[in-house]
């Protein structure tokens, strides 16, 4: 912000504060997490606002919502009023809202101010001014060098300190904008010294050659006395009129301009700085040999002088030195030469003499890496060069070398232009003026590599053992692990280490991948590939499977040939020779069952009774059979098996016996590990006892052993068991009352129950069953005397049964009783009657092992019934459904009628 007005003391109208909860028509911000706080800031006059946090970093107003808990302060300012800063906290999920304040304009003749600590603006007062000697710093100065003056400082609360006389004399290329600056400081009771704004300062040019003038000013353009407004250069550009900034502030920028650049070395890099002002310096351009000047800069405050400065100018014609290096970035070979030029050119309107350039060698191994000086410069010891030459203006210079490396790598080397004579600036010694150019070497890097795979492509030991006429996939890898593409690649593969080749044959093609690459066989025991090209990081692999027709060792190696990069042949190289060895197991199986102590012979078992089975597994050929596994897999007839007892093994010559495992899945019976070896010679007997489940079915059960190996083949035996059938079946009855009077309606009702036992493998079909009501004999089958009804037939296939003893335990209610329908399931001789009543079911009604059918029927003595003991009878007549024998069962219940 400039201040052109002198100023006065102002009152400041505070700044309102609101809490989060209310206050005003202050906007709300949205709402923050627990983590963060958040400011809104009503501001209808549209002052500049700027948040600072505790550290005097600004906060955009994107991150308003998005505020750290701590302290902060807010300025609200604008051009020609009184800025304002307020400090505020925010806590961790609060919202605070402030409202800006109404800012004071700045009145005529409130004078200069300066901010405060706080950052309030405090005006310059009458004692101020008397006491101007003590109370003002003033500096002047064109370039900032080190010992005088802290440009850094400016704008902030400490001294920036005395610019030194070489800070105000200063030689500026031609055709320049050259920066002049300016400061002003208070020198306040605490120590230190805070800028002032608003402060004037006076440029004049005392003396000049070349027509040098003001360019350009901080403030004005108007002639001298009337009101200050922008650019201020009067009195045909010799003077100027500026007044020191506000950063703040809305303040004129630096020159620009393409024709005339700015020349600003005074180490301000903005105009936005508090009490800082400048103006800028030019000359004709019709000048091309040098231009002066003799600047006096006054400073007041208020209208009293603080002191003045004096400063000396020069516009200079001034070299221009650019440097290039070509190629940027250039490959090669191992030992091959590339050629690199470096131009420096100046193109400046001064001449460079004493030109010193330095080349050298920044990256890369030094030992492998050499150039060639080129003519009339000096090699150096860091693979380089040196020398010293003039350029006048426009000129250039090359100097071109080969440069060559032994070993992979980038190798970086720098042009550098140390030191050079600038005319009136005198020596320089450039930052930076300097340029990189890369030889990155490369090379292919080959390797080829020769293994077994298996089918899949998976690597698979050396020297592994297979059976005759086994294929054996190898596989041969060419790599290059370079940086550079290899050409010219060939790859052959033929017998080695006396293997007899008659025996040895290449079966089928050889596959090779990614690339296609043809391939000649030498006979059917090697082939060699196509010249081909294997690009760098790239891999090609040649897969093939072999075979020997008699025992022995088979061993054939691969061997590669290429270009390099750079023309040299590289190669022969060959690989590792992987073998394979054919050896013959003949394994053979047998299998035996028998019959176990105490138990039926293995053609006339039942359920519950169990057997032996021996598993012999014989390795009689030369070599070991390798990952043999047994097992056994437990006889069964239309999906019913045997059941597993126990069972262990022994292999001859060790004295370990083996344990067995029982898939119960599967029904299969394997040795513990579930593969092992067997040497020539050797023995695997598996001994295993078995039982017949109980239900099972008549009929031929047979169990399968088996065997395969790696190299042995498989195999398998069967041996077999008969099962026999056998039926076992049991019968209730009960009358649920007893005595029953004779003549009562109610009577009793007469229970019964036909099941099959449980151990039985066949069910009972053709049932019928004969009950006799009120008999005089317990085994007389002519019809009684008692009136029968409302009989209900049951069938429940899974009654609940005494664990210990096998009685049924539940009745026609159990959850899986089901009620059958007479003339579906069964048909009844009568619904009711006397005497006797016969229930005949459908021949296809099965009564299986474990079944009940349940009978209940409604029993009354009809009036006139002799008073004594009487009984109820019941015959079950069925046929065995698998032997086809016919069962019958009796039972009887006595039962007393009383008068």
């Amino acid at each position: 912000m400039n201040h052109h007005m002198k100023l006065g003391i102002l009152a400041l109208t505070g700044v309102l504060l609101l809490a989060s909860c209310g206050g005003g028509s202050a906007p709300t911000p949205p709402p923050t997490s627990s983590t963060v706080g958040s400011v809104g800031i009503q501001n209808p006059n549209g002052y500049t606002v700027v948040v600072k946090d505790a550290n005097g970093n600004v906060i955009p107003s994107s991150s308003y919502n998005n505020l750290t808990p701590g302290n902060y302060t807010v300025t609200y300012s604008r051009d020609g009023y009184v800025s304002q800063t307020v400090s505020f906290s925010v806590a961790a999920g609060q919202t605070v809202s402030l409202v800006a304040p109404t800012l004071q304009a700045i009145p005529a003749g409130s004078g200069a101010f300066y901010y405060d600590a706080n950052g309030q603006a405090v005006f310059i007062t009458r004692d101020d001014l008397d006491n101007a000697g003590s109370r003002f710093v003033f500096y002047s100065w064109m370039e900032n060098e080190a010992g005088g003056i802290d440009p850094t400082l400016t704008g902030g609360i400490t001294d920036p300190g005395m610019p030194t006389a070489a800070e105000m004399n200063e030689v500026a290329p031609l055709n320049r904008q050259n920066v002049v600056g300016g400061y002003v400081g208070y020198k306040a009771a605490d120590g230190n010294v805070y800028p002032i704004v608003g402060a004037n300062v006076r440029w004049d040019i005392l003396e000049e050659t070349g027509s040098v003038r003001f360019s350009a000013a901080d403030d004005g353009g108007q002639p001298s006395g009337a009101p200050i407004t922008p650019q201020d250069i009067n009195d045909n550009a010799l003077s100027a009129n500026t007044y020191t900034n506000s950063a703040g502030g809305n303040n004129v920028r630096f020159p620009s301009s393409a024709d005339y650049p700015l020349y600003n070395m005074t180490g301000v890099n903005t105009p936005d700085t508090d009490g800082f002002t400048w103006t800028a310096l030019n000359h004709d351009p019709a000048v091309t040999t040098q231009a002066t000047a003799r600047i006096r800069a006054v400073a007041y405050v208020n209208g009293t002088e603080v002191t003045k400065r004096f400063l000396d100018k020069t516009f200079a014609p001034s070299a221009n030195l650019v440097i290039t290096k070509a190629p940027e970035s250039q490959t090669a070979g191992l030992n091959e030469a590339r050629n690199f030029t470096i131009t420096v050119t100046n193109t400046g309107q001064g001449p460079a003499t004493g030109i010193a350039l330095n080349d050298v060698l920044r990256s890369g191994d030094a030992a492998a890496y050499g150039i060639t000086a080129p003519a009339g410069t000096t090699a150096n010891a860091t693979d380089g060069f040196d020398a010293t030459f003039d350029l006048a203006p426009g000129e250039s210079r090359a100097f071109t070398f080969p440069a060559q490396a032994s070993a992979v790598g980038v190798y970086c080397d720098v042009a550098t232009i140390v030191s050079y004579t600038n005319g009136a600036f005198g020596t320089v010694t450039p930052n930076g003026l300097q340029d990189e150019a890369c030889l990155t070497v490369t090379a292919p890097n080959l390797n080829i590599v020769k293994s077994l795979v298996d089918a899949n492509g998976n690597p698979i030991a050396d020297n592994i053992t297979v059976a005759p006429n086994t294929p054996v996939y190898a596989r041969i890898t060419v790599t290059n692990n370079g940086n550079a593409d290899a050409t010219n690649v060939v790859v052959t593969d033929a017998l080695a280490n006396n293997t007899v080749a008659a025996n040895y044959a290449i079966q089928g093609a050889v596959a090779a991948a990614p690339q296609a690459v043809g391939v000649t066989a030498a006979g059917d025991d090697g082939f060699t590939t196509a010249p081909f090209t294997l690009a760098a990081g790239a891999t090609q692999t040649f897969t093939f499977a072999a075979a020997g027709s008699a025992d022995g060792t088979y061993c054939d190696q691969g061997t590669m040939t290429a270009t390099s990069n750079n023309g040299t042949t590289i190669g022969p190289v060959a690989s590792q020779i992987p073998c394979f060895k054919v050896a013959s197991p003949q394994l053979a199986i047998t299998k035996v069952n028998s019959q176990i102590a105490g138990q039926p012979a293995t053609n006339v078992l039942t359920p519950g009774s169990s057997y032996a089975s021996t598993i012999t597994v014989t390795n009689t050929g030369s070599a070991t059979a390798t990952a043999v596994a047994v097992r056994d897999l437990l006889g069964n007839l239309n999906g019913v098996y045997m059941n597993y007892g126990s069972g262990s093994y022994t292999v001859s010559g060790t004295a370990q016996t083996g344990s067995v495992t029982f898939d119960a899945a599967t029904r299969t019976v394997s040795t513990v590990p579930a593969t092992l070896d067997l040497a020539p010679g050797q023995t695997l007997t598996l001994n295993l006892t078995s039982t017949v489940a109980p239900g099972t079915p008549r009929g031929e059960y047979c169990d399968t052993g088996s065997y395969s190996s790696t190299n042995g083949g498989s195999g398998q035996a069967v041996a077999c068991v008969t099962v026999t059938s056998f039926i076992s079946e049991q019968t209730q009855l009960t009358d649920t009352v007893d005595p029953i009077r004779q003549g009562d309606t109610t009577g009793t009702i007469v229970a019964s129950a036909a099941s099959v036992e449980p151990s039985s493998n066949e069910g009972a079909i053709n049932n019928v069953l004969i009950y006799g009501f009120g008999t005089l004999d317990p085994i007389q089958q002519t019809p009684g005397v008692f009136n029968f009804s409302g009989t209900q037939v049951y069938y429940d296939p899974t009654p609940v049964r005494d664990p210990q003893t096998g009685a049924i335990t539940s009745d026609y209610t159990n959850a899986t009783s089901v009620l059958l329908t007479a003339g579906n399931q069964y048909t009844p001789s009568a619904e009711a009657g006397t005497g006797q009543q016969t229930l005949t079911f459908a021949p296809s009604f099965r009564v299986a092992p474990g079944g009940v059918i349940w009978v209940r029927t409604i029993v009354t003595a009809p009036a006139g019934t002799a008073a004594r003991q009487y009984f109820e009878t019941m015959r079950w007549n069925n046929t065995a459904e698998s032997s086809g024998t016919a069962q019958t069962n009796y039972k009887t219940e006595s039962t007393t009628v009383i008068p």
